[in-house]
């Protein structure tokens, strides 16, 4: 099991600070409030920054998972990143080689910023080095590189490389990046080709910005003709370009909380976006003092469709249901091969997810009883109207005022019992409010299984 963009976005933050250690080294992450290890197989500090990890259980490095071996790229090395390294003079100057050569290559990749043609960027070269030293390094460890992830300018060059080897090997390497910095050019001058386009689009998810702060510099806009873009709102200073602005779940945005901050991200639906064309239809306006809606909200549902993607579907309750059991599987399988501190994450959502569909299958037993009742209901009524209909042309001879009398006691009320209906549909909502409560106490059964998942954990490893 590959990991998440998420977990991969904690190993884009701070990586720059981080290639100076040397392989063999434990870093530590925080990962949805857990503390998580990974260990270094390979670095690399020149123009082109990077990192190779493998998850481990703990600080002593115990148990790495090279089936997970991740590389991780930074982007272009920018003025002033080095200042701090002004005590090591050998090393301050060593790059402030590598920040002219790093930003000379992005100058190059874009094409003067779109004055020339451009060009895969020639970190490219680099990359695809780091990933064959790589690849002998974990070798002997039936190891395989599984994700990659590039940062800005960082972007083309990994998703050439993983495409390269993905092609080559005949095998999935999943590819997060973060606001790729001259894609366009690297697909338009060929230096990814038509048949890589088509394997990143079905491998890679590139993340970015909804202002596209600095990748607007490199003459295409930002564009990405590869893979699935997953655009977010940033407002005010926020940083659009930097891999820890996004707020993510898992392997896309955090919906949720774009949606309780107003704020448009790729994978909403259409409810969702309506409401929040709303909120800031009504914001600009109150901000003007003016009356009506002058057609804002439907113009923010354009720009919506227009810059983060279509609409998701509106799941109904047996679509997640189902999304949950395949869920459920993969968390299981998860389960047996995982790291024992990446357990306790596992084991918290498997609970949660159980727990969800546990109440969401109720809810759903509910209503197809509730469903099934109103619809035989329906074939007794028809069924009496039809009776009667055909009552009264059989018996012409007769008044109707008798036909009447004799249809009077075909009715619903005593062809249908209503006391069992009520007690059906009663039964059927005892059982979902029962369900439900089962469904609240693993939520609390989880919340006591993390506390001491932790405590055991920290007990082992002092």
């Amino acid at each position: 099991m590959t990991l998440s963009d998420e977990e991969i976005q904690q190993l884009q933050l701070g990586l720059k600070s981080k290639v100076r250690d040397k392989p063999g080294d434990i870093e530590p992450y925080f990962i949805n409030g857990e503390k998580r290890y990974f260990q270094i197989v390979n670095s690399m500090n020149d123009t082109t920054q990077a990192i190779a990890f493998v998850p481990v259980d703990d600080k002593k490095g115990n148990n790495p998972n090279y089936q997970e071996t991740t590389i991780v790229v930074a982007g272009t090395q920018v003025p002033g990143e080095n200042f701090k390294e002004s005590g090591d003079q050998s090393y301050f100057f060593k790059k402030n080689r590598d920040i002219v050569d790093s930003s000379e290559r992005a100058f190059f990749a874009s094409g003067a910023f779109g004055i020339f043609p451009g060009m895969l960027t020639p970190q490219a070269d680099d990359i695809d080095m780091f990933y064959q030293i790589t690849e002998e390094k974990i070798k002997s460890h039936n190891g395989i590189i599984s994700n990659m992830s590039g940062h800005s300018q960082a972007g083309p060059g990994v998703a050439y490389t993983a495409s390269k080897y993905g092609l080559k090997e005949n095998r999935t390497i999943k590819v997060t990046n973060f606001m790729d910095f001259a894609a366009k050019k690297a697909v338009d001058t060929g230096g990814i080709s038509k048949e890589q386009v088509a394997y990143l689009n079905k491998n890679a998810t590139i993340y970015r910005d909804s202002r596209g702060d600095v990748v607007n510099l490199d003459g295409n806009g930002g564009a990405v003709p590869y893979g699935k873009t997953m655009m977010f709102e940033v407002v005010g200073d926020e940083d659009g370009h930097s891999p820890r602005t996004p707020h993510m779940k898992g392997n896309a945005l955090d919906i949720d909380w774009y949606y309780k901050h107003n704020r448009f991200a790729s994978g909403m639906t259409e409810k969702q976006v309506r409401k929040i064309a709303e909120y800031k239809t009504k914001k600009i306006l109150d901000y003007f003092k003016v009356k009506g809606s002058y057609n804002l909200p439907e113009s923010y549902v354009k720009k919506y469709l227009d810059n983060y993607g279509p609409f998701a579907p509106e799941l109904t309750k047996q679509d997640l249901i189902s999304l949950n059991i395949k869920q459920i599987k993969e968390l299981k399988d998860s389960l047996k091969t995982s790291s024992s501190s990446k357990k306790i994450s596992l084991r918290e959502e498997l609970v949660r997810v159980s727990a969800e569909t546990t109440k969401l299958q109720a809810e759903v037993y509910e209503e197809e009883i509730k469903s099934k009742i109103e619809s035989e209901k329906e074939k007794v009524s028809q069924k009496i109207s039809s009776l009667k209909s055909e009552a009264y042309s059989i018996a012409h001879h007769l008044p109707s005022s008798e036909v009447e009398v004799l249809l009077s006691e075909l009715t619903l009320d005593t062809a249908w019992n209503s006391g069992k209906e009520s007690e059906t549909v009663s039964a059927a909502s005892a059982y979902k409010n029962k369900m439900s409560q089962i469904s609240d106490n693993l939520n609390k059964v989880t919340d006591r299984i993390i506390e001491s998942d932790q405590i055991g954990a920290k007990i082992f490893s002092n």
